[in-house]
């Protein structure tokens, strides 16, 4: 099987057309594209920050008299690129003007948490801007395969696939059904598949039921795509449910007789060595099983034998008798032969029980099964819904659910019909029969507690744990049978791939729009297995790109429309001005031709320049220890002097 990942666009429809719009891409890719935006949300604080101290310089300025660590101030916030340093200079300045200014740390000390608070923000997005990929989907596309139905090209490739099958249902099912935790439980689309079980009354006739005693089992609603991961809209899902109900059966005079005379003569065995049951013909014989009684001291342990038959079909290999074919349920039949096998301890199980003592020479005593063998019949039902309407189809035999579900009450669409068609062929497979043929005694749970023919302490209800062992087997199977349609065979066996859009041109119109829709599901299967891909949503990726890009854009834009429409309305046009004269290089014209360095222009520039190629001296004469400016004292009435 092999589960190539999709890299591009896609739509994880679970999500919507908008939240699930995803792109996947591979771990090279994925990483430079975390690496830029990790850097572009640094470029946008960078850039919001610019717009912070613009608006917040705006606001503060004024005119009027005020002392220097408020001209300071501006001068910071006008001229440092990013929050760290101001918060850094602010600090200084709360320390540096103690005793020179009115409430220094009341006035600068909010300045520098706002900038630690920036500062922290932004890191903590920048990390998280890293984890982007997080948000989109778990799942992952499927690249289309070798997409449709495999189909072995003989008996031995079937068998060669089917134990390989059943031996994959069964050891996730082991592991993912009872602990989805483990790592090998994160590639299905979900880890396990829930299901319940009562006890009911008997489905077959009242008088073939070991004591009227029967174990039912029903799936939760299995959503095509939660479930199974078919990625369709959701108007094109269907939900689907599965029912089995098993039964041990009595094996009293009607069912179960010796050989004798001619026809144990005819067999090549004496009288009563050999058992027959009869539950059915088969196309070959007038009974339905046979046992000999020497199976008993061959020192072999659990055997069994299993038969199958589909409702309402006329072809099935075993014919049950009327007692076992209720309407509309696929029979699986198995008879389960402890053979030599002696239990330590006495039990009432009805397929495992073992009353009979047995004392060896050691004077140890054992117990031997109360029946040479035991008989379980199950009874499968399908049924599929339409969730747009919440009709469904009656809970029927596999062969039988494709014609109910073309009912036109139902209302499904062609999408919907190739669904059921794909989840037919394999319903078909998972029977109990399909199941154990590949196994016939390591399916057993009790085998696993034998050791040299000597059966370990089982529950009374042990019957009804080896069937829910195999209906979880069921329906991890089914997990992995339709992940198999679209990647391929799960082994190399001889055979073909089954492509239903590729079947007769003289299909009418309804027939082939099923059939596109069957080609468009080669490319609508989903997995959690990543792969080592990433995954990124469309969603997110574009609102960060959008809101990045507006406030960047914003950031370049935004000084000089304020200045010029402040000065174009005259509204706020001396603050526009105390933008551009605390910007450093103004500062430093300012500072020159106080002591008439230089003829300079570009007062509203941001770079101004001298008119023409003076040469002055920039030294401690101009710069260092005189004082260069003039005290401004008050008198007692307030008046400058």
């Amino acid at each position: 099987m092999s589960q190539e990942i999709h890299t591009g666009v896609w739509i994880d429809w679970s999500h919507g057309r908008v939240l699930g719009a995803t792109i996947t891409m591979s771990a090279r890719d994925g990483a430079l594209l975390l690496a830029f935006i990790a850097t572009f949300v640094t470029l946008v604080a960078t850039r919001l920050w610019r717009i912070v101290t613009f608006v917040c310089h705006q606001i503060l300025a004024s005119g009027g008299e005020h002392d220097g660590l408020y001209y300071q101030r501006q001068l910071i916030l006008r001229n440092t690129p990013t929050p760290m340093a101001a918060t850094g200079l602010f600090l200084r300045q709360a320390w540096n003007w103690r005793g020179y200014a009115n409430y220094p740390l009341l006035r600068t000390l909010p300045w520098a948490i706002g900038g630690v608070l920036y500062v922290g923000v932004f890191a903590v997005a920048a990390i998280f801007s890293s984890r982007i990929s997080d948000g989109a989907t778990q799942f992952r596309l499927l690249a289309a395969g070798d997409c449709g139905a495999f189909q072995p090209a003989d008996r031995d490739a079937l068998q060669q696939k089917s134990t390989y099958d059943n031996s994959m249902a069964s050891v996730y099912a082991r592991q993912c059904y009872t602990n989805s935790s483990a790592a090998s439980c994160n590639n299905l689309p979900v880890s396990s598949i829930r299901w319940t079980s009562e006890s009911i009354e008997c489905p077959f006739a009242d008088d073939i039921c070991v004591g009227s005693n029967a174990f039912r089992m029903e799936s939760e609603v299995i959503d095509s795509q939660m479930h199974l991961g078919i990625n369709r809209p959701e108007e094109d899902r269907v939900n689907y449910q599965r029912e089995t109900v098993c039964a041990p059966l009595i094996t009293g005079s009607r069912f179960a007789r010796d050989v004798n005379g001619s026809e144990a003569e005819a067999l090549g065995w004496e009288d009563n060595v050999l058992v027959k049951y009869l539950y059915g013909i088969t196309e070959t014989r007038n009974y339905t099983h046979i046992y000999n009684k020497y199976g008993q001291n061959m020192h072999t342990g659990y055997g069994t034998e299993v038969f199958l038959s589909f409702a309402h079909r006329t072809d099935n290999y075993w014919q049950p008798i009327d007692a076992l074919a209720p309407d509309h349920r696929d029979i699986t039949l198995m008879f389960i032969a402890p053979n030599s096998v002696l239990h330590v301890h006495p039990n009432d199980d009805p397929v495992f029980g073992a009353n009979i003592p047995v004392v060896t020479e050691g004077n140890v005593t054992y117990y031997q099964p109360d029946r040479y063998v035991s008989p379980i019949a199950c009874a499968d039902r399908h049924q599929v819904c339409n969730p747009n309407n919440g009709i469904c189809t009656g809970l029927v035999g596999s062969g039988e659910l494709m014609s109910n579900a073309r009912e036109e009450r139902l209302e499904f669409d062609p999408a919907q019909l190739a669904t059921i068609e794909r989840l037919l062929f394999h319903l078909s497979i998972s029977s109990f029969y399909h199941l154990i043929w590949t196994r016939t005694q390591s399916f057993l749970e009790a085998q696993e507690l034998v050791a040299q023919l000597t059966q370990l302490k089982l529950p009374s209800d042990q019957w009804k744990r080896e069937m829910g062992r195999l209906f979880a087997d069921a329906l991890s199977k089914l997990q992995h049978q339709v992940m198999e349609y679209a990647t391929g065979p799960s082994i190399a066996v001889p055979g073909y791939v089954f492509k239903a859009w590729n079947t007769s041109a003289n299909s009418s119109e309804a027939d082939e729009k099923v059939q596109d829709a069957h080609e468009a599901m080669c490319k609508s299967q989903i997995t959690r297995d990543a792969q080592g891909t990433l995954n990124f949503s469309v969603l997110g990726l574009s609102l960060l790109l959008a809101v990045g890009l507006v406030v960047i854009g914003l950031s370049f834009v935004l000084e000089p429309a304020m200045i010029f429409l402040e000065k174009k309305l005259g509204y706020g046009a001396t603050k526009a001005k105390r933008w551009e004269r605390d910007e450093n290089l103004q500062v430093m014209r300012m500072l020159f031709e106080l002591r008439y360095a230089g003829r300079w222009k570009g007062r509203t520039d941001s770079f101004p320049t001298t008119i023409s190629k003076d040469r002055f001296i920039y030294d401690a004469q101009y710069l260092g220890e005189e004082q260069m400016y003039q005290e401004i004292r008050h008198d007692a009435s307030g008046v400058k002097s």
